[in-house]
């Protein structure tokens, strides 16, 4: 590929900018756009299928309905998991806004499960109060949102740039206002100009390597490589708490969640190599990771998602909902390997480290509003 000459830049404007099209910089556009705003969309792979969720979601773990939690409690629930190493203004907006999201992503399209009075069927997988919203078709959920996106009224206010790659946040006298990028296909250089900036570019999933060796093998959606905290940090934003590296107890040589958080409510608990309990929330902790490494390094090793126990219906709920949601292939790895959900157990381990604001305490610092400590940028 030839690159070309720098005075060959290309110019695009616009109101707002979003950098990443994953389900964050989706809603994001979809929400400037709905206010009235010119956006623009930069994606270094296609909106289509890109970001975490391209697979889909086996449910939200925010969701906080009303008459069922309230935002405070949640705030606390947080707070402890974290260690007190959180953003509680932050935290309370989620909480506070989790239920108006839920019924919009239904409106798009999304289902969330609900019991047999038509209310949602929240469950309980932290320490307190019951946050976890299961949706039963989630490995269509970027599917719903994309169809949102490319209906004719949004088309006309957002404008979508498939294979860009972002490289900086441009400023002036301290504010955000652009961004330059690389186009992958052709070597162009684009400089963005922009009101207002967006980062919706995930975690920094790709800082550890798994115990695999595989580049690509990681826990974390691997486009998730940190580009928006670089990004953030040369433009001059705070990053927060990059010391609280994010791990979990995933699926041994697998490395994909064994999803103990979705087994739970069914049933399913995490157990040594005695059948003895030794986790007492399988929602993520300081404290509950503490407690598997201690627990993987003993003479009570390994240890396993205790799921054989369970009545075959219920089985059978869970496989279509861990077999075709977020990695699919998890399926074709135990079949693989002879092992079916029936007879065995699965055999957890724990990921290489990353960095996550959402499964952990790291990342760009943000308000409750979103906006980071550089006037005109946020993030998502």
């Amino acid at each position: 590929m030839n690159i070309p000459d720098l005075a060959e830049t290309v110019r695009l404007d616009c109101d707002v900018l979003v950098i990443g099209g994953g389900t964050a910089g989706t809603m994001a556009a979809l929400t400037a756009a709905e206010n009235g705003a010119n956006v623009l969309l930069l994606e270094k792979a296609h909106v289509r299928h890109s970001g975490a969720l391209a697979m889909g979601m086996d449910g939200v773990n925010n969701a906080v309905i009303p008459g069922k939690a309230e935002p405070e409690d949640y705030v606390a629930e947080i707070t402890r998991a974290n260690d007190g190493i959180v953003n509680q203004r932050t935290v309370y907006q989620t909480a506070t806004r989790g239920f108006a999201m839920v019924q919009r992503l239904e409106k798009y399209g999304v289902k969330f499960e609900k019991d047999e009075y038509g209310e949602y069927a929240v469950r309980r997988v932290h320490r307190s109060g019951s946050y976890v919203l299961p949706m039963p078709e989630g490995k269509d959920v970027k599917k719903a949102l994309y169809r949102v996106l490319r209906q004719r009224k949004m088309r006309e206010k957002i404008r979508i740039e498939n294979r860009l790659m972002p490289v900086r946040v441009l400023t002036e006298n301290g504010r955000a206002v652009g961004a330059a990028a690389l186009n992958t296909r052709t070597g162009e250089f684009v400089a963005v100009g922009a009101k207002a900036v967006i980062l919706a570019t995930g975690p920094c999933g790709r800082l550890g390597l798994p115990a695999s060796g595989y580049l690509y093998g990681t826990y974390e959606n691997p486009t998730n490589a940190g580009d928006g905290y670089s990004m953030a940090y040369h433009a001059g934003a705070e990053l927060s708490g990059i010391e609280c590296f994010q791990i979990n107890p995933l699926i041994k040589d697998y490395n994909g969640p064994a999803c103990a958080y979705v087994a739970n409510p069914f049933g399913g608990y995490q157990v040594n190599a005695h059948g003895e309990r030794f986790v007492d929330s399988d929602y993520w902790s300081g404290q509950m990771m503490s407690e598997v490494k201690s627990e993987i390094e003993s003479a009570r090793g390994p240890i396993y998602l205790k799921v054989s126990h369970l009545p075959g219906e219920t089985l059978d709920t869970l496989e279509s909902i861990l077999h075709t949601t977020e990695r699919p292939t998890r399926g074709t790895f135990h079949a693989g390997r002879g092992h079916d959900y029936r007879s065995h157990d699965i055999e957890m381990h724990i990921s290489e480290i990353g960095l996550c604001s959402g499964h952990s305490a790291s990342g760009v610092w943000v308000d409750e509003h979103g906006a980071t400590t550089v006037p005109g940028l946020y993030a998502a």
